[in-house]
């Protein structure tokens, strides 16, 4: 059975562990020769009403979220010694919802064949193994997931393997 991945998503939020993941995402793009998409998903802050104003109001803060993120994005290819990635191939994209949703709809709308994220967030708590969003990502996902675990993870051997697991 071949693998071929000709489209690679990388959520990020620049947390630790989610820029690790571009990372590592970029560098499986590369391997495969794939496009990238670099997701940031902004859930929503408050309710607002749906008049004219308040959506050119969201409209114009979309623009610029999505402005700084690409921004921030160059910060980490440069950061990264990543002059060999054809930036052409790496396309950056900003929605709102929730994270999970959102990073499961664009995956399939764009046809991805691979996500590459973090274990944990900017609101990951570090003693669970898998933060919730990505735990629910792999769950719904229609293509693989990669979890890339953050650089402090630290190996914590069962001191007793539960029954379940025993051979």
């Amino acid at each position: 059975m071949d693998v071929i991945v000709k489209k690679v998503l990388v959520p990020i939020d620049f947390s630790d562990c989610s820029r690790k993941a571009f990372y590592v995402g970029l560098k499986y793009a590369r391997f495969f020769d794939a496009e990238t998409f670099v997701l940031l998903v902004q859930e929503p802050m408050a309710t607002f009403d749906s008049s004219h104003e308040h959506m050119e109001i969201a409209a114009n803060e979309l623009a610029q979220l999505e402005e700084g993120v690409k921004h921030r994005v160059n910060e980490l290819f440069e950061k990264g010694g990543l002059d060999e990635v054809d930036r052409r191939r790496v396309k950056v994209d900003v929605r709102g919802g929730k994270p999970f949703i959102e990073i499961v709809r664009f995956a399939h709308e764009e046809g991805c064949d691979l996500i590459v994220m973090g274990t944990h967030g900017h609101t990951g708590i570090k003693h669970i193994f898998l933060g919730s969003t990505a735990e629910r990502v792999v769950r719904r996902a229609h293509c693989p997931v990669l979890i890339v675990k953050p650089d402090d993870f630290e190996f914590k051997p069962f001191e007793r393997v539960p029954k379940k697991f025993q051979v």
